[in-house]
């Protein structure tokens, strides 16, 4: 067990003083009470500039001595090591790719306050942070459940593309941990567009190491099939992998990884 609360030790909470609730934090705190402690919390404090002038034009906000002490009261009544960090930046995702690498962090815990559709819709900058970020990002849904007991991995395991060959074994070997971790079901997804890439299924359970009645092989569009098992087994988290971009290409949206979290109406991880 000790080798797997490393994996989840030093965790950035991205804070949004603009909302009422923290669902990030919510999150994190429960992370901690579901490992019996060992979490260290640093809280990265700041406003996404873009969804502020989308919102309105002018803004005032008052985040005071008491604001603080209201938002680290569950911390310090949990008896829960954090530190914390206020930045006004224009350069949102970059400053938390620094904050990361400066705190060792392991997992960036986000949320993304959709609530009126019920699907995840992020932010350009998040967007952009999810492309080159340096550990996993757990995205919130503000409505999910915040127990662990059912894990699925998205994998596309009939490819032969090294960087998704790659993407495949660092989604699985993160369900591995999660499950181990937390105890919980670990369910496999693999969707295939073409009846000629359907997988091997027998090479399929030896490579993920699942259950028959845990692994789901369907044909059709993969952002309906992950968003359709997630929702049969009732998934708690859902582990996505999207492939690193940089310059240009970073800037890009609309792939396959991006229409599956607006899909997911519950958490997803992220890793690339």
């Amino acid at each position: 067990m000790s080798k797997e609360k490393k994996a989840f030790h030093n965790i950035l909470v991205v804070i949004d003083p603009a909302k009422e609730t923290q669902y990030a934090l919510k999150r994190a705190l429960k992370m901690n009470e579901l490992l019996d402690g060992g979490v260290n919390i640093h809280l990265f404090i700041s406003f996404e500039m873009d969804e502020l002038n989308k919102t309105q034009n002018k803004f005032e906000f008052v985040c005071d001595h008491n604001w603080f002490g209201e938002l680290v009261k569950p911390l310090v009544d949990d008896g829960i090591e954090y530190s914390a960090e206020v930045f006004w930046t224009a350069d949102w995702h970059q400053s938390i790719l620094k904050c990361v690498r400066r705190h060792d962090v392991d997992l960036i815990v986000m949320s993304d306050y959709t609530t009126g559709t019920n699907h995840n819709d992020l932010s350009a900058a998040k967007w952009s942070l999810l492309r080159v970020s340096d550990c996993p990002v757990l995205i919130v849904h503000p409505e999910a459940k915040m127990e662990r007991q059912t894990i699925l991995a998205a994998v596309n395991m009939q490819t032969d593309n090294p960087r998704y060959v790659e993407l495949n074994e660092k989604i699985l070997k993160m369900t591995r941990l999660m499950a181990g971790t937390y105890g919980a079901e670990k369910h496999i997804v693999n969707a295939y567009e073409d009846s000629m890439q359907f997988p091997d299924r027998a090479k399929l359970l030896r490579d993920t190491d699942s259950k028959q009645e845990n692994t789901h092989v369907q044909q059709g569009n993969p952002v309906n099939i992950i968003s359709e098992v997630a929702d049969n087994i009732n998934a708690d988290v859902v582990v996505i992998g999207t492939l690193s971009r940089r310059g240009i290409m970073a800037a890009m949206r609309g792939n396959k990884s991006e229409e599956i979290i607006r899909k997911l109406n519950r958490d997803v991880m992220v890793l690339n």
